[in-house]
């Protein structure tokens, strides 16, 4: 039996005109009132990349300019990020580096000069993936309002971009269906692990936690302990290999590489920051307490010794 494939595009637009750019926007977004224009009297340049399928898509553009107006999520779920630049999404102001929702509905979105990337995730797999992990049926969901994740739950947000924008940027044209749909169940974990969300109707306060929600917490809450699999296990009343069948199905890698990933990303962020006192001190803060294991491993993941990470952000 042939196996069922889609097709994974890739569109590219560099212009130097206001309607040419003002046209890229409106494709790739469901836009009201659009605006683009320049900034006084400077040049203006407007870059965007769109890659992926019907299912799962990364963009990123940049513009020297102002785009404005409302836009609508309509069939995906689409999360932001400020690189450079300014920008706020429904009037608030928007931090860089930090993924903020679209909710469902217009709503105002403002940038300026600036650098940003867009995840858009196929919204009925969202909802699928909330009610796995949730206990509940498939619904509509909520997210709370303007939430700026922090800590744990954003490096868990940046673990699944990591994963999986190698593979959609990668390649183009005929791509396997079913591990497309894999990609879209791991940016939907990592999406969910991020922001608090519940479904339409049921207030903030959401059905008791699945047990792969419970382990997925105790991990997050526990990032500077050394804990084990059993740990994990029996915290979330699951069998060692029922955990560790949850997390590939979920999450696509076993709950301590996931662990790692995470500790990995907080410690690059406290080292990126300029106020960390010591390599040694961050690697504890994470729980990784092997000086070795850590140097060994931040290297792997990010291209530099974590010392190199502290020297850069103390020398600015």
């Amino acid at each position: 039996m042939n196996e069922l494939m889609m097709d994974r595009t890739r569109l590219a637009v560099r212009t130097k005109e206001i309607a040419a750019a003002r046209d890229a926007v409106a494709r790739t977004h469901l836009t009201y009132g659009l605006q683009v224009g320049a900034v006084d009297d400077a040049p203006f340049v407007f870059e965007e990349t769109v890659s992926g399928t019907e299912l799962l898509s990364l963009e990123s553009t940049r513009c020297t300019g102002i785009v404005r107006g409302e836009v609508e999520s309509g069939d995906a779920v689409i999360v932001t990020w400020l690189k450079s630049g300014c920008g706020a999404v429904d009037g608030k102001a928007l931090l860089r580096g930090r993924p903020v929702l679209y909710r469902e509905g217009r709503q105002s979105f403002r940038w300026a000069g600036f650098q940003k990337d867009v995840m858009r995730i196929d919204r009925e797999t969202v909802e699928q993936v909330a009610a796995e992990r949730g206990g509940w049926n498939p619904a509509p969901l909520e997210f709370k309002p303007h939430h700026v994740p922090e800590g744990a739950p954003l490096a868990a947000w940046w673990l699944v971009v990591r994963a999986i924008a190698p593979e959609i940027l990668g390649s183009t044209g005929p791509v396997s269906l079913e591990r497309e749909r894999e990609l879209v169940r791991f940016a939907a974990a990592g999406l969910l692990t991020a922001v608090p969300h519940w479904p339409v109707g049921q207030g903030r306060e959401a059905p008791a936690r699945t047990r792969l929600t419970k382990a997925e917490a105790f991990l997050l809450d526990h990032i500077a302990e050394r804990i084990t699999v059993d740990d994990v296990a029996q915290a979330a009343g699951m069998s060692v290999r029922g955990l560790q069948g949850a997390f590939q199905r979920i999450h696509g890698v076993s709950p301590l590489f996931y662990l790692k990933g995470i500790r990995l990303l907080l410690a690059r962020e406290q080292l990126e920051s300029g106020e960390a006192e010591s390599v040694a001190a961050v690697a504890r803060s994470v729980g990784l307490t092997h000086l070795g294991r850590f140097a060994a491993s931040y290297k792997a993941e990010f291209g530099q010794l974590p010392g190199d990470a502290l020297r850069a952000a103390a020398e600015g």
